[in-house]
């Protein structure tokens, strides 16, 4: 594939941003656009592989409820046109900072992967994704200054376009690299803030035998809020599809969506995985946990996001209707991925205001961190998370204290928690409910 054909750098090829960003680059396509992706692997997975057996394309399978109709559809996806893996094909990767129809790059990284790691030397391929980023937009920097890049981080981080800005700037100073760099990445990029809301379950395997490999399942309901001023949002294609909203100010937008739809799916894949819970629908059908789901909305979410009470009801029902979707089967594991960054940026806020405000920990949301913690100490192996976090729960795992005293050492430890009488409270909870 020639290099030039390339419109867009995706950095992720998971079942998340193959749901959300190519059907809208197919909605842009047959309205004329024509964007063309390379997808970025950075993982050990075998997915580009897999995909690029069948020429990186696949379907997309719509299924749900949508304005009171039932959808259920496949979408075509041909949009990707090539692929590559770091740190093994960087020669290649770094070929691409001197296209000039290159001029996105997209990124889903997980909240994991989106944080500021020490690198080596300039001239080795750094191990980070925004190490990587940092090194290729000098390559573009040194080898075609006039061009100019868009960079849309869809990690789910408050102001995730910021962030990486300033974890490149970071590493810019660390390399040492020339001044002259920040000052053209404040001329020639653009980093938007941006927020994305859709389910995606990943493959339907209640259609494995009608279904081609790599199928993606997603809802109806798509939502993504790019970021800017007025100018900059003129020159986004994205402004023609339909869920993608443009705005001067993303934050009420993103402290609702993270707190409530990302909040309630980590608390629900850790408090699954000790009751044998698999599915986010399964969790659901039950009453009594469907309520407590609506108690800790009303009593610990709303009142941290500070936003009209009749919106945030109209928009946790809809979500609830979201999670009852009986066409998915939305796996609580898949959710569990990297869930201890996931519990810092998604409730980790909310505790801090909480304690703030009342004193105290949010009692519901604090069963969920303890659960998290019971989880992971008592199957580190089973752990979906990083390898310095499954070292350090096997390491406690084997120490001489008592499962509670583990729990409130990793509480401490990992998020800064000392509220011994709530999560001793909450610990007793989870326990009588065994």
């Amino acid at each position: 594939m020639n290099s030039q054909s390339i419109q867009v750098l995706q950095f992720g090829t998971g079942n998340f941003l193959r749901g959300f960003i190519e059907p809208l680059i197919e909605e842009l396509n047959s309205q004329g656009e024509s964007l063309q992706v390379c997808l970025v692997q950075s993982t050990d997975g075998n997915t580009l592989e897999g995909l690029r057996t069948q020429d990186y394309a696949y379907e997309v399978y719509v299924a749900g409820r949508d304005q009171g109709q039932t959808i259920e559809k496949f979408q075509s996806i041909t949009c990707i046109k090539d692929g590559l893996s770091l740190p093994q094909d960087s020669e290649k990767f770094f070929s691409y900072a001197s296209s000039a129809e290159l001029k996105y790059l997209i990124s889903n990284v997980t909240e994991a992967g989106l944080v500021w790691s020490q690198e080596g030397d300039q001239d080795q391929i750094a191990s980070s994704f925004p190490g990587r980023i940092t090194q290729w937009l000098y390559t573009r920097f040194e080898q075609a200054p006039e061009l100019k890049t868009i960079l849309l981080p869809c990690e789910l981080i408050p102001n995730n376009g910021d962030f990486l800005k300033s974890l490149i700037q970071q590493h810019a100073s660390a390399w040492k690299l020339d001044a002259e760099f920040l000052n053209w990445l404040n001329l020639n990029c653009r980093f938007h803030n941006t927020l994305v809301d859709r389910i995606v379950p990943g493959f339907p395997k209640q259609l494995a035998e009608k279904v081609a490999p790599y199928t993606v399942q997603v809802e109806p309901y798509l939502f993504w809020g790019i970021e800017g001023s007025d100018q900059d949002l003129k020159k986004l294609p994205f402004r023609k599809c339909k869920g993608v909203v443009l705005t001067d100010s993303l934050l009420s937008y993103t402290k609702r969506k993270i707190s409530i739809l990302n909040g309630l799916h980590t608390l629900m894949a850790a408090l699954g995985r000790l009751q044998q819970i698999k599915t986010v629908q399964e969790y659901v059908q039950d009453p009594g946990r469907l309520q407590e789901l609506n108690l800790l909305a009303e009593e610990e979410l709303f009142p941290f996001l500070d936003q009209p009470l009749d919106e945030l009801r109209a928009y946790t029902s809809a979500i609830f209707d979201r999670f009852k979707n009986p066409f998915m089967s939305h796996a609580l594991n898949d959710i569990s991925l990297q869930s201890i960054a996931k519990f810092k940026s998604r409730l980790l806020p909310i505790c801090s205001y909480s304690l703030e405000k009342k004193r105290m920990l949010p009692p519901r949301i604090t069963v969920g961190l303890v659960a998290l913690l019971m989880g992971h100490l008592q199957s580190p192996d089973q752990m979906r998370d990083s390898e310095e976090n499954k070292r350090y729960f096997k390491q406690l795992q084997a120490s001489d204290a008592s499962e509670l005293d583990k729990v409130i050492q990793a509480s401490q430890e990992l998020f800064g928690i000392e509220d011994r009488i709530s999560l001793e409270l909450a610990y007793s909870k989870l326990n009588g409910k065994s």
